[in-house]
């Protein structure tokens, strides 16, 4: 996540819709991925407030042109019942309402029970960053460098008595939610029931995108023999794969292979635990770097030759991303040291095996070459 700054000068953050500093409008242009600043025009509508430089003059006796219009744009009609802080260009047709972000929902809880609008918010504002992400990875969105046979859209659920839980998964492009992962003291018993070191909902959303981009981008693929060989056999029975780690647990030794145990379960859960995984350091070491953030903790040397033949050579490519691991990790023990100094858990509870590498740069590699 990129850190971004209004023009009175203080920072403003990706939820914002107004800087607490001088009390000016602010939202985020999903167009250029920026914060916009604005001020409320007379006519009610909303005006891109960055200063636009005047064309040059031309010559002595030309007229001075007129500064170029700023920018207007009225917010998303979800602004105050889902926070969305998104903006739609004023040009676009009027019975448009709803952002990009917003119309990918589907199916929103009953707001009728007292409990669910600030569910709905907290699934909404997760929902935005991992948006965020993949448009500024042209994943989705306008300017997406995919033609998906469906489209990313979400459905937030919840349980009916006498009938079967909803449960948290991807189909043909629909990812739903059970409502009540947004409930603190829900994710939390079952984080330990399932025995995770880590849920959150964002992680939720990553993890089930990971599950659309491998029908998008490995099934019908070159990557798919790739795949295979790191990943494995993806046609081994899903479902039965899925009980035996509900009734087993993960087999012996998993981490050397896996980010986390219930990667081990089957290829797919590998494939999309580990897609979560690079989308959490990809905007994590973003954020860092926008902010600046140092850290004397010796960065560990990344033994990139792994990640090609034997008796070859590591590509630049290789060294570049073994070079953005090797900060990866530096920036984890830091955040982890800063966590357990407040009494918190540690903020990134995985390790990265020699395996886990190999298949963070194959998709790498699988995304930088769209």
């Amino acid at each position: 996540m990129r850190t971004y700054t209004c023009v009175c000068g203080q920072p403003v953050f990706f939820n914002n819709s107004v800087c607490i500093s001088c009390g000016r409008a602010v939202g985020f242009d999903p167009q250029t991925l920026e914060m916009r600043s604005m001020n409320l025009t007379p006519e009610g509508t909303l005006e891109d407030a960055v200063v636009i430089p005047m064309p040059k003059k031309r010559g002595l006796f030309r007229r001075t042109p007129k500064p170029p219009a700023a920018p207007r744009f009225r917010y998303c009609a979800n602004l105050n019942v889902c926070a969305c802080n998104w903006l739609i260009p004023l040009e676009t047709d009027p019975t448009v309402t709803l952002c990009a972000g917003c119309t990918t929902t589907r199916v929103i809880p009953d707001l009728s029970k007292p409990e669910n609008p600030e569910r709905w918010i907290k699934l909404e504002t997760a929902k935005r960053r991992l948006l965020y992400t993949l448009l500024d990875l042209k994943l989705w969105g306008p300017q997406a460098r995919l033609q998906p046979p469906f489209p990313l859209v979400f459905d937030f659920l919840e349980d009916v008595p006498g009938q079967p839980p909803v449960l948290t998964g991807h189909q043909n492009g629909v990812i739903t939610l059970n409502v009540m992962e947004a409930d603190d003291d829900v994710r939390e018993r079952n984080r330990l029931q399932m025995k995770e070191p880590y849920r959150s909902l964002l992680g939720h959303f990553r993890h089930e995108s990971g599950h659309y981009y491998w029908d998008m981008l490995i099934r019908d693929g070159l990557w798919l023999t790739e795949f295979r060989t790191l990943f494995g056999d993806d046609t081994q029975d899903y479902s039965a794969a899925l009980q035996r780690n509900y009734a087993e647990g993960a087999p012996l030794g998993w981490e050397t292979g896996h980010i986390s145990s219930y990667a081990a379960c089957h290829p797919w859960e590998d494939w999309a635990e580990t897609w979560a995984h690079w989308l959490h350091m990809r905007d994590t070491l973003e954020t860092a770097e926008a902010a600046q953030c140092q850290s004397n903790i010796p960065r560990p040397k990344i033994d990139t030759s792994i990640l090609c033949g034997e008796g070859q050579t590591p590509t630049p490519e290789m060294q570049a991303f073994g070079e953005r691991m090797g900060r990866w990790v530096a920036l984890t023990t830091l955040v982890n040291e800063l966590t357990r100094s407040m009494g918190q858990p540690d903020a990134y509870p995985f390790v990265c095996s020699g395996e886990v590498l190999k298949k963070l740069y194959f998709i790498d590699r699988v995304v930088g070459a769209l």
